[in-house]
């Protein structure tokens, strides 16, 4: 639930709008197809959770500290204990197959 936003439902009612956010907004009740769309990514962001919270980190515990903006990252899973801070630009060095799991606890 999103609070804090002023939304206007697009004359469809399938999504809103607001000055806040770029792009749209989504909620189970709009109109169909909306809250069966949802139901999917919801469904879809459990399956790559369960997926990633399995997964052995490959890449080191805690790199610079949790301070990784400027930093590049290779493939793999990467761990942190702490915040994970991002300050400036990251690169993620891969192809379109590459996975890439930032876990923090």
């Amino acid at each position: 639930y999103m609070t804090g936003f002023s939304f206007t439902a697009d004359s469809s009612a399938e999504f809103s709008r607001s000055s806040q956010i770029t792009g749209s907004a989504s909620a189970t009740t709009d109109y169909a197809p909306t809250p069966s769309i949802l139901t999917i990514a919801v469904s879809d962001m459990e399956t790559a959770y369960n997926n990633a919270s399995q997964r052995n980190n490959t890449q080191g515990y805690d790199i610079g500290d949790g301070n990784i903006g400027g930093l590049t990252l290779e493939p793999g899973v990467y761990t942190f204990g702490t915040d994970i801070n991002i300050n400036s630009d990251i690169t993620f060095s891969g192809g379109a197959d590459n996975v890439f799991i930032l876990q923090t606890t």
